[in-house]
């Protein structure tokens, strides 16, 4: 009999090993090993992510290679799932282990604990048939450190438990793929017969939907008119930093001096202080980290993307450090907290901190054994890591570890409080009120570089009934606009794909999406937004998310349709769910059925998609502003931005037949549009810092426009 453990990658198959493994022997593609745990031969192998994939169109009928709105609709009746070029070797390894295995052995399933750790295995499993007959096991860890991971080992889960999470895993893989490769060829081949020839427009079940509340946002700043409005104050002549606000406002200082006269107002006047409250509040230590969290955070501090704060947090996972990244919860359970107790003095020391643990027992805003389902809040380890092993952590690693470390710490400390001190102050029966607040325990701010010198506000030492002489003053100010999102605010925690509920006004949808937090899930909603991105949809500048040109092209074609609903989404996300809760096979079939059924009444032949005319001003504006300027080979076409198969940058000319051509980096500089411009209408850039030479250093120089393409001019004197 043997035990055959299926990672998702390689890292996570040697940290099984070292948990597990007494002796080992490194195979190519698996491990054999010994292990006190198991009185059975153990081999532990690896999937190297998606092994397997839906297939592309072309696979079905090569015929399907040549785009055409002819071969749309494309429902096939079966979805053929193929081995992925990359990891035809991996698989090959994994069919022919488990082809080897005895009808008494066991397989256990150790992907990464969540819905598409499901899919990769058993994708893997539906196509070797032999495994059909061999019992199944689930691990599922939250922690990639040895402890942990022996314990979960000692109590894995059945399979069919976790069947579920793969039901649904595969209905969204499908779905998205019916959706994303039939509206994204005709949204495409729609927009080249209106003349616009700017690459792919790539069109998804939930991409397209969080593009338009970007969209949608951006042009309420962009149509936003400030106005003008008058707050009446009370400046105390004495103090002047006293300022007494009153609830009344004004359009105009008409209006303001007309109130003054009604009320028997004067600018200088004399108030009396009728009433003094003062009171003690205190604010607990925020929740524990979900990924929406930290990746809220490290966007706000040091303008981390959110895909690059989840490779953060994944690394510090996969080295045992950190638990697991991909988790909507905030909750732990009293295991998790008993260890974070006994552990506090050593992160104190670890990050040369000083402060007392106060809060030894568990509060249910952090510790809820009830409510952690799958996955508990992102936390530190039982694994400390040695200085050493800390010093060698990359800057990114340390300042997310830090702050995990530091937010877990915050829930043993005491309370933030603070007295709060409020002031009625009344002219004439008319009400004016001064609040100020002043520190009494920084408590759990301590650990808050943010918070713990948030500015305080001291007011003078007034008295009830104190006369003072005044000054009323109408007080301009202007109404602002929404502000412009940042990656934090449209796909971290409490952003607008979490929160996206208020663009429904259905009470029963809006619950739903509430019920299912959102459009995407946490652990795609970093993908969702860097795909937008990458595609030409978004951009950003100074952290804030700009549509593009190309972005509000498609938003405005697909605008009377409901390719860019919340609500629709809400609907299909409500369904998922319902898969994964129930793991109903049926239930799955219905929703694919559903999508299928929208997909043949949105394309065809009497239906038109796009509400876009060839004369649409954002059809000239796009294609104005997406691209450079003219080409200076041809002069017939304009020089694009565009981005290569591996996802490099190069600026080529929209006319297929030129072939010029300006690489996006060169000698490991990044040239950007503006060079671009500058090279083709002047012929010479301005000198250029920071280039680097193959052996290494580094030197300036300007750019300049030859026959040969782009050439470096030192500027040497003859």
């Amino acid at each position: 009999m043997t035990i055959l453990i299926i990672a998702e990658k390689p890292n996570q198959a040697k940290k099984y090993v070292e948990a597990l493994g007494n002796s080992f022997n490194n195979k190519d593609g698996y491990i054999e090993l010994e292990s006190e745990l198991f009185d059975k031969k153990v081999i532990v192998t690896w999937c190297v992510g998606h092994l397997i994939q839906l297939a592309n169109m072309e696979d079905y009928d090569s015929n399907l290679k040549q785009w055409s709105k002819d071969t749309l609709p494309f429902i096939p009746e079966d979805f053929i799932f193929k081995v992925s070029d990359y990891g035809s070797k991996q698989f090959k390894i994994i069919k022919e282990l488990c082809e080897n295995l005895n009808s008494d052995s066991e397989i256990i399933i150790a992907t990464d604990p969540d819905r598409e750790g499901e899919a990769i295995a058993r994708y893997v499993l539906n196509k070797i048939p032999c495994t059909k007959n061999l019992k199944l096991k689930r691990l599922w860890a939250n922690t990639q450190e040895p402890e942990g991971l022996k314990l979960a080992f000692k109590n894995l889960k059945d399979a069919d438990d976790t069947y579920r999470f793969y039901l649904e895993a595969e209905a969204r893989s499908i779905a998205d793929w019916l959706v994303g490769m039939n509206f994204t060829r005709y949204v495409t081949l729609e927009m080249k017969q209106l003349g616009i020839d700017e690459g792919v427009f790539s069109v998804g079940r939930v991409q397209t939907p969080t593009l338009y509340m970007v969209y949608k946002k951006n042009n309420e700043i962009k149509n936003f008119e400030s106005k003008t409005y008058y707050e009446m104050v009370a400046k105390d002549k004495e103090n002047e930093n006293a300022v007494f606000k009153s609830e009344h406002k004004f359009d105009s200082i008409d209006e303001f001096e007309q109130f003054l006269n009604e009320n028997n107002l004067n600018c200088e006047c004399e108030g009396e202080i009728k009433e003094i409250s003062i009171s003690e509040k205190r604010k607990v230590a925020p929740n524990l980290f979900k990924l929406g969290g930290i990746q809220k955070v490290a966007n706000q501090k040091w303008g981390y993307t959110l895909d690059k704060t989840l490779s953060i947090v994944q690394s510090l996972y996969d080295k045992g450090y950190l638990s697991y990244p991909r988790t909507d919860c905030s909750l732990i359970t009293h295991s998790e907290f008993e260890y974070l107790k006994d552990n506090f003095s050593s992160y104190c020391k670890l990050l040369n901190i000083e402060i007392e643990q106060k809060n030894i027992e568990p509060r249910t805003q952090y510790v809820n054994d009830s409510k952690v389902l799958e996955h508990y809040a992102i936390i530190p380890t039982k694994q400390i890591p040695e200085n050493d092993v800390y010093n060698n952590f990359s800057d990114d690693e340390k300042k997310i570890y830090d702050e995990v470390v530091k937010r877990t710490m915050s829930m043993f400390m005491e309370d933030y409080i603070y007295s709060e001190t409020k002031i009625v102050l009344c002219i004439e029966n008319v009400e004016f009120k001064l609040t100020g607040n002043v520190a009494k325990e920084q408590g759990w701010k301590l650990l808050d570089s943010e918070n713990k010198n948030s500015k305080e506000k001291l007011l003078p030492n007034y008295k009830e009934n104190e006369k003072l002489s005044l000054n009323l003053v109408p007080k301009e100010l202007n109404t602002k606009p929404p502000k412009y999102l940042t990656e934090a605010t449209l796909g971290g925690e409490g952003g607008l794909m979490e929160n996206c509920s208020k663009f429904i006004e259905n009470e029963e949808l809006k619950g739903n999406l509430k019920e299912v937090h959102g459009i995407g899930t946490p652990a795609t909603r970093s993908s969702i937004v860097k795909s937008l991105i990458d595609r030409g949809y978004l951009e950003t500048k100074k952290k804030h998310l700009m549509i593009t040109p190309k972005g509000t092209l498609l938003c405005s074609a697909l605008e009377n349709t409901n390719l860019v609903s919340v609500e629709m989404t809400a609907n299909w996300e409500s369904t998922l769910k319902d898969i994964s809760e129930k793991g109903h096979r049926i239930r799955q079939n219905e929703f694919i059925d559903s999508i299928k059924q929208y997909i043949k009444q949105m394309i065809n032949s009497d239906n038109k998609l796009l509400k876009l005319e060839s004369n649409d001003k954002n059809i000239e504006k796009a294609i104005e502003q997406s691209t450079i300027c003219n080409c200076p080979k041809c002069s017939n076409g304009r020089i694009k931005k565009l981005l290569s198969k591996n996802k490099k940058l190069f600026y080529a000319c929209s006319n297929k037949d030129c072939d010029f051509i300006i690489f996006g980096m060169i000698s490991n500089k990044n040239i950007t549009p503006q060079i671009v411009k500058e090279i083709i209408e002047k012929g010479k850039t301005k000198t250029i810092k920071g280039f680097t030479s193959k052996a290494g250093k580094k030197f300036n120089a300007k750019l300049k426009l030859t026959e040969k393409g782009v050439e470096f001019d030192f500027n040497k004197k003859k």
